[in-house]
């Protein structure tokens, strides 16, 4: 009986012993985010798609935030398509003579406040002699390649505030998922982002990896279909010196040539 009760205990012992340790916590992300809103501070990060042409993603981005009081004040992304050198056969109609090279071009946008200014893609084509950029307010974080990217971003106080009530945690990693009828209703970055109708039953899905410090590392989200991998997103350079500036006057106008009508609908005023 002695001998069975040592190899018990013995057993036990080795047990906690080995076991390993519970992942400690890491810092409330809402805070940590708080108190990078100082003014003229920021992020930058990188979007890439699951979805790939040749050995790259076919939609890339890449953005710089400014922060101030209450939040994102200032933003600068750009985006790119990249095309297959030889599009698939039957891609496209060997007889049509459009010009599709815009697609090749980078999109960018520079956001102010309410004030967006957007060159490149598909707004080059329409551009008059002599600008560059097309001027709107209220204006959208993004130009017409928003409709490829995600909807989401973390670095956004309010939408990370929203996706941890959405999520549940383990470790640092934070997943969750939300309609984009709530999303919308919920995220100050996805209502000035989704200037296009969209299924409000369709769901955004997302695992968020914060850092010991509770800011957001890795954002990774997932199709609302087949729940498969749709993009990564990373965050890096927390708290560097932002100052995002409004492009030269003469380089901008409010008026494109050949449109049918508004290049997009005006922003939120808010």
């Amino acid at each position: 009986m002695k001998k069975t009760l040592a190899v018990a205990f013995t057993t036990l012992l080795a047990t906690v012993m080995t076991a390993t340790p519970a992942q400690a916590a890491p810092a409330d992300p809402v805070k940590a985010l708080a108190k990078q809103l100082a003014q003229g501070r920021g992020v930058s990060y990188t979007e890439r798609s699951a979805v790939r042409a040749g050995n790259k993603s076919f939609f890339e981005r890449k953005g710089l935030l400014q922060y101030g009081k209450g939040g994102i004040v200032a933003s600068d992304i750009t985006a790119r398509l990249n095309v297959e050198d030889e599009p698939p056969k039957d891609s496209f109609d060997t007889d049509d003579k459009a010009d599709l090279s815009f697609m090749e071009d980078p999109e960018q946008t520079i956001r102010i406040g309410r004030t967006s200014y957007v060159r490149g893609f598909i707004v080059e084509t329409l551009m008059p002699k002599g600008k560059v950029w097309w001027k709107q307010s209220p204006g959208w974080t993004s130009g017409r390649s928003a409709m490829l990217g995600e909807l989401i971003n973390a670095a956004d106080p309010g939408t990370l505030k929203m996706m941890l009530v959405k999520s549940k945690r383990s470790g640092n990693t934070y997943a969750g998922e939300i309609t984009l009828k709530e999303l919308i209703k919920l995220s100050p970055w996805a209502r000035t982002t989704i200037w296009w109708g969209v299924n409000d039953k369709a769901v955004v899905r997302w695992k968020l990896v914060v850092s010991a410090s509770g800011l957001p590392h890795r954002l990774t989200t997932y199709s609302s279909f087949d729940k498969k991998k749709r993009a990564e997103i990373r965050y890096t350079g927390w708290g560097r010196d932002v100052s995002i500036k409004a492009p030269a006057a003469a380089t901008v106008t409010t008026k494109l040539k050949g449109a049918d009508g508004p290049f997009l609908p005006k922003a939120p005023n808010r």
